[in-house]
């Protein structure tokens, strides 16, 4: 029997622990070992019961540190630069785990990331087929310039807002995964009444989950060797100027490839394109974006590599030496690398360019192409928590309900597109089981999905089922729409989301009424005549024409949707009608995918949430 005494890796040194709360600490020891703790002036005593499990409960404080803890048993833990203050759980997906330094100006925002008392915890990731007591491993951090590093762009932005509010040590604790969908974040005792999620529930107990991502991760990598080494293009150097194009077939970009007339979207396609430089053009060196690519390049301008990059999400901003350019024709040769997502260009049209001192050159359009791997093996299967129902929960989750926190900010949906209606079952019942396992009615902060365009609606039914969230106490719903990229799902603004979610604590956690955690939401819906009047519950603030309100949809009942004129009539009304439908019955706001400019407000700069009466 190992008699030392054992903590969870999330008790250490910089560690936030919540005020005005009791501090509890808990671990393991040897059965019946005695445990003696020291924190604030006081000393508690206990022992490890027949489990080896033990915990002590120091009495609540406010906020304030740097103290030092000390746990002693046979062995001695001694943790330093501990405070008291705010703690809170930042979960969800790719949204919510998006780097800081990716945000808009996000060098700049993490050269100034320093803050002695805001501290950062990052969970690793990890699945797992049964409730971890533990967190593989991990350390609390000082926040500063080079631990903000990959930390959560809109964990940060929320509790930097907070800490300059009030003052207080902040404790930030990301728990996210990219492309998760909410199955994988939720106890598997809310799926009795699914038969196909508990059957995936039953398979995993029979599989090493621990290893199911390194083994998915080392057939992938050695895939891209492969793809590597099957290309032809690198063997023949297509990049080369002396490189014959003629028999290359042409497509438009950007485009994903499933929308192309490729066979298959894995692989390495390589794209070329001409464009005719004068002199003032070439005259210094100049710039040429091409938006974001699925999932790696490598840029060439006559021959010459000008920049190269392996993330997907990330804006592909390259400088162009001055003297690789020549007056006339000069050829941009890309090298895409798709190992198993959509592949191709996922920018907008606008993304897309070449900049020069005088003037830009748009580059949508015709491209030519040829596939380098046109015979390479399909990539192996995704191993994902998103195939895995309470992986997540289970060992990023669950380790954390004897951390006491004040509350969770979430931002999840895109990966749960294709089943809104059970989204708006599930989302409810996870948040009130998450509070039962913290043992409080928890502040829940959520963000409801941007915009994101050509999405079949799947979007706009998802941000309804996200609603579905607000039936409980103590929930807010932050809204997007007014700041993504139609183009991409990951957008760069994240200094707005965490501010939102920040003004949502401020009236949701910490009782101030007077800051606004919503934008304008519908209070009566009025039919008559050819019109529709809809009267929201605070005074509005019209971003554009007041005349010509952007977003609107209006039906009789019989026919499709038909865009609507719009009026602001009154501080708290808008009127809404259309001279093609005499007899409207039901009318949507913003309920798109990608619905365009966002003017309805309130005067504290929050959009007002979309809405349809048709359901």
């Amino acid at each position: 029997m190992n008699a030392e005494i054992k903590v969870p890796h999330f008790f250490s040194d910089h560690m936030v622990l919540q005020q005005n709360e009791p501090i509890t600490m808990y671990g393991k020891a040897n059965v019946g070992e005695t445990i003696v703790a020291f924190f604030n002036n006081e000393t508690l005593h206990t022992k490890a019961d027949s489990n080896g499990d033990w915990s002590v409960n120091f009495k609540a404080t406010k906020g304030g540190g740097p103290f030092e803890m000390t746990l002693k048993g046979t062995n001695t833990l001694k943790f330093t630069d501990v405070y008291v203050g705010e703690v809170w759980f930042c979960s969800g997906q790719s949204n919510m785990g998006w780097k800081l330094e990716n945000s808009v100006n996000g060098q700049e925002e993490l050269a100034h990331a320093n803050y002695e008392k805001i501290k950062l915890f990052t969970a690793p990731r990890n699945m797992s087929h049964t409730e971890e007591f533990d967190v593989l491993n991990g350390t609390w951090k000082t926040c500063t310039s080079e631990t903000a590093e990959g930390f959560s762009a809109v964990a940060y932005f929320f509790g930097r807002h907070l800490y300059e509010t009030y003052q207080v040590p902040i404790g930030l604790i990301n728990a996210s995964w990219g492309g998760t969908n909410i199955e994988a974040w939720m106890d598997a005792t809310l799926f009795k009444d699914h038969p196909k999620y508990q059957e995936t529930i039953a398979k995993m107990k029979t599989l090493d989950m621990v290893n199911l991502i390194s083994v998915y991760n080392k057939a992938n990598k050695q895939y891209g060797i492969d793809l590597d080494k099957a290309d032809l293009g690198i063997s023949e150097h297509w990049e080369s100027p002396t490189t014959d194009y003629s028999d290359w077939k042409t497509f438009q970009l950007p485009s994903l490839w499933r929308d192309t007339k490729l066979e298959q979207t894995y692989g390495v396609v390589w794209v070329t394109k001409e464009i005719n430089l004068n002199a003032s053009d070439i005259a210094s060196d100049i710039q040429l974006s091409i938006g974001r690519v699925d999932n790696e390049d490598i840029t060439y301008v006559n021959g010459q590599e000008v920049g190269a990059s392996t993330s997907k999400d990330l804006d592909r901003v390259y400088t162009i030496p001055k003297n690789l350019l020549k007056t006339g024709k000069n050829r941009i040769t890309i090298r895409t690398k798709n190992l198993g997502d959509l592949g191709g260009f996922r920018g907008a049209e606008s993304d897309l360019y070449i900049k020069t001192a005088t003037q830009t050159y748009a580059l949508v359009g015709d491209w030519c192409y040829k596939v380098g791997t046109p015979h390479v093996a399909e990539p192996p299967v995704r191993e994902h928590p998103k195939n895995y129902p309470s992986s997540l929960f289970n060992s990023m989750v669950h380790p954390f309900y004897g951390y006491n926190i004040k509350g969770v900010i979430w931002y999840q949906g895109e990966s749960n597109t294709k089943n809104p209606e059970e989204y708006a079952s599930f989302f409810p019942k996870m948040i009130q089981d998450w509070r039962i396992g913290w043992k409080k009615e928890l502040p829940f902060l959520f963000v409801q999905l941007a915009n994101y365009a050509n999405q079949g609606n799947r979007e706009a039914a998802i941000r309804e089922s996200q609603t579905a969230a607000l039936k409980l106490d103590n929930t807010a719903m932050v809204v997007t729409l007014d700041i993504g990229e139609d183009a991409n799902v990951h957008f760069a603004n994240k200094q707005d989301v965490g501010k939102r979610l920040a003004m949502a604590a401020q009236n949701v956690a910490y009782n101030e009424p007077d800051i606004a955690k919503s934008g304008p939401i519908v209070k009566k819906i009025k039919v008559k005549a050819h019109k529709i009047t809809i009267r929201f519950n605070e005074p509005l603030s019209i971003k554009g024409d007041a005349k010509n309100i952007n977003g609107f949809l209006i039906s009789d009942g019989k026919n499709n949707f038909v865009k609507a004129e719009a009026t602001w009539t009154n501080a708290k009304t808008v009127e809404v009608s259309s001279k093609s439908i005499s007899n409207p019955k039901h009318v949507r706001y913003l309920w798109e995918d990608a619905p365009g400019n966002v003017m309805i407000f309130n005067v504290s700069g929050l959009p007002a949430p979309p809405f349809r009466t048709d359901k």
